[in-house]
């Protein structure tokens, strides 16, 4: 009896470790199929960021060979194998790459911008090595050649005592060099669309081209569209130098005229396709905001101070109007330092909603007569508002009263108050005007379908301090002349601008933002002058910040006999 539960009990313990051996394959079974299913994830022991030191970085990955490259290229099989440790260091004693190119705007072709007498605007290859952080991309690939997923490590080493960097936050900007600079896909070269532009006239005959300004020339950079848009690996840093978003996006030359200068501006797009998110995964702004696109602006027409949309944004952000928040950047593009930038949201369907808490699916917005968000059978609303504020009697009373169900006319005033106190002109305000609306009432201050006017563009031709803005306007601007007619909205748009003169743009208050603002931007801009313009005087720089300062001590004196003819 006792033998035979003995032998119970070993057969037991035997069925046990069977079952267990069993089990155990399984596991490791699962695991070993996992680690199959997603083969070649790449790791890094070293996260991106400034570092005081050097220091070696390990590239793991859990199957596969690992091959890198160092130069932004995407890394494949006839990239650098992976022996081990690589040793990170002071990048910038490495030789300048991409910032020795003259093919990034047609502003280098002096012959043919003399022949015409335009200024030529100066642009420099540094002479120097510029600042450089080390960008490593890696892949790991399997004896096929199959290979996952590059990831993309971006290394600052004793950058404590650079200069030009108090303040400014840093992005950095990776991508295969051919998507930027390659002679018919680049999109910040001028390329093959400059070559077949010189090639069209010179063919015909012509000694001068179409276009006086060498901005408007044709180039790679001129072309639009979700087509001329390059896959990125885009690093966000803090002022202390803080990785706070690393993420896959897509990005695109910005602007309009400003294009063709150098540097440029980009459009930064979060995409489902490229990571898997539709937003970018930060608050960028401090505001809660998790925005679906941004854009990296680097002045447009005020190059010299990158002040003027800033300052006038901020002063007037408590008033009727939609503007934009701004945050200082400097940029390094494949690891070389690109300059000094605004970081700024970029008014689309996301911005609207989040802004105003209304339905992004019910966002309507025109850009200079264009729709940029909505149905594109929701022109007719802009439409059918601009005729009838156009071409009605406005100094009859229910017209003016469905004018005021039609937009808000707060937000009239108070847009039209601002433009003409900083003397906006030139390509505005039949350009460079925006306005948005829900296309359908829903709930909610802002979900009433009533047009709404926004802020942007500010660095074109303006701060004229002796003006007459609003006759300028009424001569240009179809819809304003009418509404002129009406002796209220006459009353309340000439309050609203003498209000501007005694609150936000009061020349006091305004010398102190400016001079809070050059002291801010000194070093940066130093430091960006000498890259661009081989100038780190800040000559014109300070020129140009004292010009905006003088405007608004002036601008007050001249519009008070101005309004009085309008009164």
């Amino acid at each position: 009896m006792i033998f035979y539960n003995k032998n119970k009990v070993l057969l037991g313990i035997s069925l046990f470790f069977v079952a267990f051996l069993v089990v155990f394959k399984c596991i490791l079974k699962e695991k070993n199929n996992k680690i199959l299913e997603n083969p070649g994830e790449v790791h890094f022991s070293v996260e991106s960021g400034f570092y005081k030191e050097p220091f070696e970085v390990e590239i793991m990955a859990n199957t596969g060979t690992v091959y890198y490259t160092l130069d932004g290229t995407k890394p494949d099989k006839n990239s650098l194998r992976y022996e081990g440790p690589v040793l990170i260091t002071d990048a910038s004693d490495n030789n300048n790459v991409y910032s020795m190119r003259t093919d990034v705007s047609t502003g280098f072709d002096k012959e043919e911008i003399e022949k015409i007498s335009f200024d030529y605007p100066g642009y420099h290859v540094p002479d120097y090595k510029v600042d450089k952080a080390t960008v490593i991309r890696a892949v790991s690939c399997d004896e096929l050649g199959n290979c996952g997923d590059i990831k993309t490590a971006v290394y600052f080493v004793d950058f404590a005592d650079k200069g030009g960097y108090e303040g400014m936050k840093i992005l950095s900007i990776v991508t295969d060099p051919s998507n930027l600079f390659d002679y018919e896909n680049g999109i910040y070269v001028t390329g093959k669309s400059y070559d077949e532009y010189v090639d069209k006239y010179r063919g015909s005959g012509e000694y001068y081209w179409r276009e006086e300004f060498w901005g408007f020339w044709k180039a790679n950079y001129r072309n639009r569209g979700i087509e001329w848009e390059r896959k990125a690996e885009c690093q966000f840093f803090d002022e202390r130098g803080k990785l706070v978003l690393q993420q896959e996006c897509g990005i695109r030359i910005h602007g309009g005229i400003s294009r063709g200068y150098n540097p440029k501006s980009l459009n930064i797009y979060a995409r489902k396709e490229y990571d898997g998110n539709k937003l970018l995964q930060a608050d960028l702004f401090g505001t809660g905001y998790y925005a679906s696109a941004v854009t990296l602006f680097q002045g447009g027409n005020d190059v010299q101070t990158k002040a003027k949309d800033y300052i006038v944004s901020t002063a007037v952000k408590d008033f009727n109007v939609t503007t934009m928040n701004y945050e200082p950047y400097v940029l390094f593009l494949n690891g070389e330092y690109w300059g000094v930038y605004w970081l700024n949201e970029k008014y689309n369907e996301d911005y609207f909603a989040y802004q105003y808490g209304v339905s992004k699916d019910n966002v309507i917005m025109v850009k200079s007569g264009d729709l940029e968000a909505g149905e594109e059978d929701d022109l007719k609303y802009y439409s059918l508002m601009y005729e009838f504020c156009s071409q009605s009697d406005v100094t009859r009373k229910e017209n003016y009263e469905k004018i005021c169900e039609m937009i808000d006319i707060e937000s009239y005033i108070d847009y039209y108050a601002i433009m003409i106190y900083i003397g906006r002109y030139g390509d505005w305000p039949w350009l460079n005007y925006g306005l948005w609306r829900t296309k359908k009432i829903e709930n909610g201050s802002y979900g009433d379908g009533r047009w709404r006017w926004v802020i942007w563009d500010l660095n074109s031709p303006g701060f004229s301090a002796d003006l007459d803005t609003i006759k300028y306007v009424m001569e240009n601007d179809v819809m304003f002349k009418n509404m002129m007619t009406n002796d209220t909205f006459r009353t309340e748009l000439i309050f609203k601008i003498e209000e501007l003169a005694d609150t936000v743009f009061e020349a006091q208050k305004m010398d102190e933002i400016l001079m809070e603002y050059q002291n801010f931007m000194e070093e940066p801009m130093k430091k960006h002058d000498k890259r661009f313009l081989g100038d780190d005087s800040l000559v014109i720089f300070n020129e140009e910040v004292e010009k905006i300062r003088i405007f608004f001590e002036e601008r007050k004196g001249y519009l008070a006999p101005m309004l009085e003819n309008y009164r």
